[in-house]
């Protein structure tokens, strides 16, 4: 899977430079993201059954295990399935990256 972003930025989505392949299946073995703790889904490693459908809901991203960092604003990860250099399906997700506004307290 190719992870591609774009954060929106004057009425539209820009290319934003955060860009990572992994292979699907550590997606669910390391847990990327938190993919893998995801209480409603049916998938349970590899290698996948052929003809099954597979499920993922009510998914919401574990922060601890995304990269630190990003800057508060609206993004589009474009996720890319790939099998060897054959592009097999295209996946648009669209979210907000929102952090608590917080002063750092003066020392007199």
């Amino acid at each position: 899977i190719i992870v591609q972003a774009y954060k929106f930025a004057s009425n539209e989505y820009r290319l934003f430079p955060l860009r990572f392949q992994f292979n699907f299946c550590d997606l669910f073995i390391k847990d990327i993201g938190g993919v893998g703790s995801a209480k409603c889904k049916n998938f349970v490693g590899c290698p996948s059954q052929k003809g099954k459908e597979y499920h993922i809901c009510n998914f919401g991203p574990d922060a601890s295990k995304l990269p630190p960092f990003i800057p508060n604003g609206r993004y589009m990860l474009e996720l890319q399935g790939m099998y060897g250099t054959n592009e097999i399906w295209l996946a648009k997700v669209y979210g907000e990256v929102v952090r608590p506004i917080w002063k750092k307290d003066a020392i007199c």
